[in-house]
């Protein structure tokens, strides 16, 4: 008993010196806030190509949680669901070769993308320019990305008008 008490100790000190999740910079709020504007919230369930999605944008079929999840939502708990669902995509975002480079407002028009494109659009569209660190040059392509037809011309024009604007705060890569 004292064995596994003494045992359990030293496995808290070393996953307590481990970093952790909090350490992690991640996407910034001003990003976040642009992604659920493009988004759109929905406090009610509704269906986007025959998945049941609510918040800002949260597919629950994928997530397999549509059972758990109580509508109406809260502004709250959808902003809650989205900084979830985001982690995902800024992995995505960080896979991409010189991802740490990336000022905060590239790396948060790139989680955007991903959010909306996908993780195999995001690096479809833009591992050339990435293996290149041409940053300047994605912000300016933005707006003529994957627009669905012009279907997505202003939340494109959004996305690359935030990646265009200077900071010097890095990525959460």
């Amino acid at each position: 008993m004292k064995l596994s008490i003494a045992i359990s100790s030293l496995l808290a000190l070393n996953v307590a010196a481990l970093p952790s999740k909090l350490l992690r910079r991640g996407i910034n709020n001003a990003a976040v806030q642009l992604i659920g504007s493009l988004e759109g919230f929905s406090s009610d369930f509704y269906y986007i190509n025959g998945h049941k999605t609510i918040g800002y944008g949260h597919d629950c079929v994928a997530k397999q949680d549509c059972d758990t999840i109580d509508a109406p939502l809260t502004k709250t708990e959808g902003a809650a669901l989205l900084k979830e669902d985001l982690a995902g995509y800024e992995s995505c975002v960080c896979s991409l070769s010189n991802a740490k480079y990336l000022n905060a407002n590239q790396y948060g028009a790139l989680v955007s993308f991903a959010y909306n494109s996908g993780c195999g659009g995001v690096e479809n569209w833009w591992h050339g320019a990435m293996d290149q660190k041409n940053f300047e040059g994605i912000c300016e392509a933005l707006p003529t990305t994957n627009t669905l037809g012009g279907q997505l011309s202003n939340r494109r024009r959004q996305e690359g008008e935030f990646c265009a604007q200077p900071t010097n705060s890095t990525s959460g890569c």
